[in-house]
C-alpha cells in the first residue's frame, strides 16, 4: 500500500511523511497536537490544489501542462487567477509558506528556500501576468511575503542571489560538461516535435563568417511557443523582433548552445533546403571554432511513430473548413481537409501522403505544393494528431476542426442545427486568436 501511494501520488505521499515524522515520539502531546496540525493544514492546501485541477481539467480538457501553458494566453482571465491562486494555496500548505506556516515551527522545522520553488514555477510558466494589474499583484505580493519569511529565518542570501542570477539571466543555461556542451535530456516526442517546427519556422544563419546564429520567429501572438522550447532546452533568448510586424523570436548564438543545436539536428533534418543551409552551417563553425564536426545526412524516412510531423505542422500545417452551397441541388457541402504546403520539397510531400493517404498538387500561384489529405482519408492524421499533440495555438483551429469533421463524419451537418454548428466552428478556426 505504501508503494502505491509513493507510486501514484507523491504529493500526498510528502503529506503523509509530514505526520508520521512529527509524531514520531507519539507518546508526547505536544508531537500529537502538532501533528495533528501538520495533517489539517495540508489537508486545506490540498483541497484548493484539488479545485485548482478540476478547474484545468473544466477549462482545457486535460491537465498536461504542456498543453496548458500553450493554450492559457487564450483562455478567460478571471479563470486562469482563480487556477493560479487555488494552486499557489495548495502549494503554500506544503511549503509552509506564510498565512499556512503554522504547522511548521511546532514541528521544529526550519523554514528554508521552500519560496524559491514556487516563485520560480510561477515566474517561468508566466501565469500570473496573464491576469489584470491588481491580480497579478495580488500573487505577486503573497509571493514576497512568503519569501521574505523565509530570508528572515536564515535563507543565506548569496546563495538566494546567485539562483536569482541563474534564473534570470537572458541566455539560461542547465548543467555544462567540460565546457563543450549542455546537458540536456531531451524527451523524444519534444525532440522530433522541435526539428518539424524549425525545419518549417527556423534557419540556421552565419553572419559575415565571424559568429552563428539559430532563429525561431513566431507571431507575438504565438509567443509562448518560444518561451516554451526555451524552458525545455535551457538555454537561448526570447525576445521582441519586430514591434510593428508584432513578431517574437528565440535565438541561439552562444558556443555551447549551437554545438548543442548541431548535436540535436545533425542526421535528422528531412527537409533539402534546410539541409543544405545545416550543412554551410557545421562547415561555418568548424572553420570559426576550429573544430571538425561531420555533417550527416538523413537517411531516415519520414514516420508516424515520432512527433516530427506534428512540428512540422505547427509549422506549415493548416485545417480548413468549406461551406458549399449548390443552388441547383439546393444542398449544401461541407469540406474538410488538412493541407501541408512547401515549397521546392516535392519529394518530402510525397513520402508524407503516401503515409496518410493525401495528394500533392502543384499551386503556380507560389510556384510550389500543396499536400491535400480529403474527407475521407483523414482518420489516419487524426490518430496521429491524439498521440502526437500539437503545441501552438493551431491545437485551437485542430479542436474546432476536429469537431466539425465528426459533425460531417455523423452526418449531423445535413440537418438545420448541425450546419450553425459547422458555421460558428468555421468563423472561430479561420478567426485570428488574440
Amino acid at each position: 500500500m505504501i508503494f502505491k501511494i509513493k507510486y501514484y501520488n507523491p504529493w500526498e505521499g510528502v503529506g503523509i511523511c509530514s505526520y508520521l515524522l512529527v509524531n514520531f515520539w507519539f507518546t508526547r502531546i505536544a508531537a500529537n497536537q502538532s501533528s495533528i496540525s501538520a495533517f489539517l493544514t495540508n489537508r486545506v492546501g490540498d483541497c484548493f490544489l484539488t479545485i485548482g485541477m478540476f478547474i484545468l481539467l473544466w477549462s482545457f480538457g486535460n491537465i498536461n501542462y504542456s498543453t496548458i501553458f500553450s493554450l492559457a494566453p487564450y483562455i478567460n482571465q478571471d479563470i486562469i487567477t482563480l487556477i493560479g491562486i487555488c494552486l499557489l494555496i495548495g502549494a503554500m500548505a506544503k511549503s509552509s509558506q506564510i498565512g499556512l506556516h503554522v504547522w511548521l515551527p511546532q514541528a521544529m522545522e526550519g523554514l528554508l528556500k521552500n519560496g524559491l520553488s514556487l516563485n520560480f514555477t510561477i515566474c517561468e510558466n508566466n501565469l500570473r501576468y496573464i491576469g489584470p494589474l491588481k491580480k497579478r499583484f495580488l500573487l505577486g505580493k503573497i509571493q514576497y511575503i512568503s519569501q521574505f519569511a523565509r530570508n528572515f529565518m536564515g535563507s543565506n542570501k548569496r546563495v538566494l542571489s546567485n539562483n536569482l542570477k541563474h534564473k534570470y539571466s537572458s541566455e539560461t543555461i542547465r548543467e555544462i560538461n567540460n565546457c563543450d556542451i549542455y546537458l540536456i535530456k531531451l524527451d523524444d516526442k519534444f525532440k522530433f516535435w522541435f526539428i518539424g517546427f524549425a525545419e518549417g519556422d527556423g534557419s540556421f544563419s552565419i553572419y559575415k563568417k565571424r559568429y552563428l546564429e539559430f532563429k525561431i520567429t513566431q507571431s507575438s501572438q504565438d509567443a509562448q511557443i518560444l518561451f516554451y522550447i526555451k524552458k525545455q532546452l535551457g538555454f537561448g533568448s526570447v525576445s521582441i523582433q519586430s514591434i510593428f510586424n508584432k513578431t517574437h523570436h528565440y535565438r541561439v548564438r552562444d558556443k555551447k548552445g549551437i554545438l548543442t543545436l548541431i548535436k540535436i539536428f545533425n542526421g535528422n533534418i528531412q527537409t533539402k533546403s534546410k539541409n543544405v543551409q545545416f550543412k554551410e552551417w557545421i562547415s561555418a563553425y568548424n572553420k570559426i571554432y576550429n573544430k571538425n564536426i561531420v555533417f550527416i545526412d538523413n537517411k531516415n524516412d519520414i514516420s508516424l511513430y515520432n512527433s516530427w510531423l506534428s512540428g512540422f505542422t505547427d509549422a506549415e500545417g493548416c485545417f480548413t473548413v468549406s461551406i458549399i452551397k449548390n443552388t441547383k441541388y439546393n444542398s449544401t457541402q461541407v469540406t474538410v481537409r488538412y493541407i501541408l504546403s512547401q515549397k521546392g520539397e516535392f519529394e518530402l510531400l510525397n513520402k508524407i501522403s503516401l503515409l496518410i493517404g493525401g495528394k500533392v498538387h502543384l499551386v503556380k500561384s507560389y510556384n510550389g505544393h500543396n499536400m491535400v489529405v480529403n474527407l475521407t482519408k483523414l482518420k489516419t492524421i487524426i490518430n496521429y494528431f491524439t498521440h502526437n499533440k500539437l503545441k501552438t495555438k493551431k491545437y485551437i483551429n485542430y479542436c474546432n476542426w476536429l469537431k466539425v469533421y465528426n459533425l460531417v463524419i455523423t452526418k449531423e451537418h445535413l440537418t438545420e442545427s448541425g450546419l450553425i454548428k459547422v458555421k460558428i466552428l468555421k468563423d472561430k478556426i479561420n478567426k485570428k486568436v488574440i
